[in-house]
C-alpha cells in the first residue's frame, strides 16, 4: 500500500502539467479580444541575393514533388518561405528562411521542426554539434548559431549545418542539447509564452553547406548572402547599458 505522503509525491508531477496548461488555455482565451497583427509583405526573395557573382542559383522546392511540397506547406505553416541552392565547381551551400508574422504560430510547433528531429527522422545522422555557437564569420557579429555536421543516409560527403530560430528577433535558446525529442520544460514555457504574448513574429534560418560554412566567408557571394541574413535580424542584439545612476 501506497502511504499518503508518497501518494501526495507520486501525484505532483503529475498535476503540475496539468495545472500549466489549464492557466496557458485560460490566459490564451484572453489574446481572443486582441487584433491580431499581419505579416510582413512578401521580402524574403527581395532581401536575400538571387544573383551572385561566380555563382548558379536556383530555387529549391520544398518535397521531391508538388504533393510532398503542399504537405510540408501544411504542416510548416509558414507565411512565407525561401530555399535556395548557390553551386559552382562542385561546391555549393544552400539558404532556407521560413517567416512567421505574429499570430500565426505557437513558438513550440516552430521550435519541433529542426534538423536534429527532422533529419534524422528521415535518416540522417548527426556526427558533431556546437551549441550557440558565437564568432563564426570574422568581422561580423552575428546571433548565436546551432551547428551541426550531418552524414547522409546513404553516405556520402557530409553536410554542414548553422541554423537559428528567431522569436521577435531574439535567438531561441535550445539549450546544450541534441533536439531530436524536444525539451518537455521549453515546451511547457512556451506554451505560458503564447497564452501571455500570443504568438510572436518568428524566422527559422539555415545555412548548409559541403564544407564547413566559414571556410566560404572569404568569398564576396557567399559573404553577401550571409549579411542579408544579418539584415532580417541574425545580427547580435546589443543590450541596453545598466543605468548607474
Amino acid at each position: 500500500m501506497i502511504k499518503p505522503a508518497n501518494r501526495r509525491v507520486f501525484i505532483w508531477p503529475l498535476i503540475l502539467p496539468a495545472v500549466t496548461l489549464a492557466l496557458a488555455g485560460a490566459l490564451q482565451g484572453m489574446q481572443l479580444f486582441k487584433e491580431t497583427p499581419q505579416p510582413r509583405e512578401p521580402h524574403l526573395a527581395r532581401m536575400i541575393p538571387a544573383d551572385v557573382s561566380g555563382w548558379s542559383v536556383r530555387e529549391v522546392p520544398l518535397g521531391p514533388n508538388e504533393f510532398v511540397s503542399g504537405e510540408v506547406e501544411k504542416v510548416l505553416n509558414f507565411d512565407e518561405a525561401l530555399n535556395r541552392e548557390y553551386t559552382r565547381a562542385g561546391q555549393g551551400f544552400g539558404v532556407y528562411v521560413a517567416y512567421w508574422g505574429a499570430g500565426k504560430m505557437p513558438t513550440r510547433l516552430v521550435a519541433s521542426h529542426t534538423p536534429d528531429r527532422c533529419w534524422t527522422e528521415n535518416g540522417w545522422r548527426c556526427t558533431a554539434m556546437n551549441f550557440r555557437q558565437t564568432g563564426i564569420f570574422s568581422g561580423l557579429d552575428l546571433q548565436p548559431a546551432e551547428s551541426r555536421v550531418f552524414d547522409p543516409p546513404k553516405g556520402g560527403v557530409p553536410t554542414y549545418v548553422l541554423y537559428w530560430h528567431l522569436v521577435d528577433g531574439r535567438v531561441y535558446d535550445y539549450g546544450e542539447r541534441f533536439n531530436a525529442v524536444p525539451n518537455p520544460v521549453l515546451w511547457a514555457q512556451d506554451a505560458v509564452r503564447q497564452a501571455l504574448l500570443g504568438n510572436r513574429e518568428q524566422y527559422f534560418i539555415r545555412l548548409t553547406s559541403n564544407r564547413p560554412l566559414e571556410d566560404l566567408w572569404s568569398d564576396p557571394g557567399f559573404a553577401s548572402v550571409v549579411e542579408s541574413l544579418g539584415a532580417l535580424g541574425l545580427r547580435a542584439v546589443v543590450e541596453p547599458a545598466a543605468d548607474r545612476s
